[in-house]
């Protein structure tokens, strides 16, 4: 007899690991942009709309946790969508003693590792006073039947498919209490709800906004280190193509922002200093597990919440010296050489209610939680539902209070330089804010420090937004590992190069971001929920599988309509920058979803 070989031990993430992994997702280019974001909205609806975010992408998660979870009931029960994937064929026939059951375990159908195989039960001949059939359990191959075929007895408990799916599922390796993730992410989930099809464009969704996520974390990323090097050592060099404004193959910059390399002479396509320390770290992550990278997850978590409380003490401390601390402003106005005063009494000062711009923030705010798309590896690793959901929802209130004390610190201090109250400062940018916080002498080394270890924290999102890509070219694309992995690891840092200095290259990025994200992190994964309820209650053969009442079901559609008309309304805003028109398509929408059934 040949006994299987030994399944390898499960992986696990705790709770911390999961919520770690899941604030580092967060920490994107947003969090650059909260100090104009406060001013823009004012106090009072920056705070609001955070704290509504938060709760929006903690229930969006709970949602989507609860899909994958609930396919582990729908499996055990009997029924519902993943049932039909483990279950390809199952063929009965009672006659008094003559049975036979044939079950074909194949998971994937036929053409993959575990097709062909099937449990034949077979009635032996029985006594007339023993009415209990004898069964013998004959394990054969159809594509290779020899002489070899042993014979087992069995009890009727191989009748069970349950006990049958928990036993071939253990010499698999798998955990028959954990969602598979190649099942029950989002791309498997919009199988399962909608089919093949809809499989096909969820998969070109999901690959495009880890692509947006990526691609924009990646540029981030390159340039804060860029900068922090002109700041330490007074200039940053990258390899680029000569030109005939500069033969030389080596350009150098000595401005330190977010844009480094902008106004150096330097072409479209450079490799930078910056560039080549975040690539080598990120494709570096980008090859082991998620469990194996969480030493350096934590670490690069703890970078951005030191870096976090020391900007905001830092912005303080700036606003303080402005007299912005308040609404009694004492700052003078600051003469721009040619006899005029530029700024006023109220050059800093930014509104305790609502902000000249109050529409034109709602996107920022929300899209700083658009991680949803990359949590389930990380959900599918958990012990536990309660864990999984528990997890990203406290990392959304974590973000949410991080996001909340560097937009109220910096809110002042950005009215104030783009009123121009501020010598030399030309970008309100949260780095470039940092930087102005030593005026003519410039930062202290600390704050150098910092913003260097706030660069290397936003390394730790993009092996995630790669693994999503990776994840969804294997399972769903059928690409091989090592062509995924270039593509999804390598080729974006090269896209960056490509494009390090373009000016279209960030107005590309928000973009697509725009368009994309929004659905993709808010929009589907409620959809999906809403869908996959109505199919696995179809489905299920006996009453284990797991359903929400009435009111959760209509809170789930309410905040989908609402979500989703939200969303219209910010990209109708963005593009005719018509409060009129993004009124009347979130109205719209809301009217068109009310209608439809899901």
């Amino acid at each position: 007899m040949t006994f299987p070989t030994p399944p390898s031990p499960q992986k696990y993430l705790s709770s911390s690991a999961i919520l770690t992994l899941a604030a580092n997702t967060m920490n994107g280019p947003g969090i650059t942009t909260l100090p104009d974001v406060a001013a823009d909205a004012g106090r009072t609806l920056f705070v609001t709309l955070i704290v509504m975010s938060v709760a929006m992408a903690a229930f969006v998660c709970r949602r989507m946790v609860y899909a994958m979870w609930s396919s582990v009931d729908d499996e055990d029960g009997g029924g519902g969508g993943g049932e039909a994937e483990n279950y390809k064929s199952m063929e009965k026939s009672d006659n008094n003693s003559d049975s036979i059951v044939k079950i074909d375990t194949s998971a994937g159908g036929e053409g993959e590792g575990g097709a062909g195989r099937v449990d034949e039960i077979i009635p032996e001949a029985s006594s007339g006073k023993d009415h209990e059939s004898q069964l013998i359990h004959r394990e054969h191959d159809h594509k290779d039947e020899g002489p070899d075929t042993e014979l087992h007895t069995e009890g009727e408990s191989l009748l069970s498919r349950k006990d049958h799916d928990e036993n071939m599922a253990a010499i698999a390796g798998q955990d028959t209490h954990r969602p598979v993730l190649e099942q029950t992410s989002i791309v498997g989930q919009s199988r399962e709800a909608y089919g093949t099809q809809a499989s096909i464009y969820t998969s070109f969704t999901m690959v495009a906004s880890a692509l947006c996520l990526g691609l924009a974390q990646m540029m981030l990323c390159a340039a804060i280190l860029d900068g922090m090097f002109v700041a330490l050592g007074g200039k940053s060099c990258a390899l680029g193509l000569p030109s005939e404004e500069s033969p030389s193959w080596i350009y150098c910059t000595t401005h330190s922002s977010m844009k480094p390399y902008m106004g150096s002479g330097a072409p479209m396509s450079i490799i930078s200093i910056g560039w080549v320390i975040a690539a080598t770290a990120s494709v570096a992550m980008g090859s082991v597990d998620l469990d194996e990278m969480m030493g350096v997850q934590y670490f690069l978590f703890g970078c951005l919440i030191v870096s976090a409380v020391r900007f905001s003490v830092v912005l303080r401390g700036m606003a303080d010296g402005l007299g912005a601390s308040g609404d009694d402003i004492t700052t003078e106005a600051v003469d721009d050489g040619e006899g005029d005063a530029i700024g006023d009494d109220d050059g800093s000062a930014v509104s305790w209610f609502v902000g000249p711009h109050p529409f034109q923030t709602v996107g920022p705010i929300m899209f700083n939680f658009a991680f949803v798309v990359t949590s389930p590896p990380s959900s599918a690793m958990a012990r536990k539902e309660r864990i999984a959901y528990r997890a990203l929802g406290m990392s959304c209130v974590v973000m949410g209070t991080l996001y909340t004390m560097v937009g109220l610190s910096g809110a002042s201090v950005s009215n104030a330089v783009r009123n121009g109250m501020i010598e030399g400062g030309d970008d309100s940018n949260l780095l470039s804010l940092i930087l102005l916080s030593g005026g003519e002498a410039g930062p202290s080394m600390l704050d150098l420090c910092i913003i260097g270890l706030f660069g290397f924290s936003t390394i730790a999102s993009i092996p995630v937004y790669c693994l999503l890509a990776k994840e969804t070219l294997i399972f769903d694309a059928g690409v091989p590992p090592l062509p995924s992995f270039l593509l999804s690891n390598v080729l974006p840092w090269i896209l960056v190069a490509l494009t390090y200095n373009a000016a279209f290259f960030e107005a590309f990025v928000n973009w697509s971001g725009l368009l994309i994200l929004g659905y993709a992190n808010f929009s589907i994964p409620l959809l999906f929920d809403l869908k996959l309820k109505k199919v696995r209650a179809l489905g299920a053969v006996t009453g284990k599988t797991r359903s929400d009442d009435g009111q959760t079901t209509a809170i789930t559609k309410g905040v989908f309509i609402v979500v989703t008309a939200s969303i219209s309304l910010v990209i109708v805003m963005s593009i005719a920058n018509s409060l009129t028109l993004a009124l009347g398509a979130f109205v719209l929408v809301v009217g068109l979803m009310t209608q439809v059934k899901v």
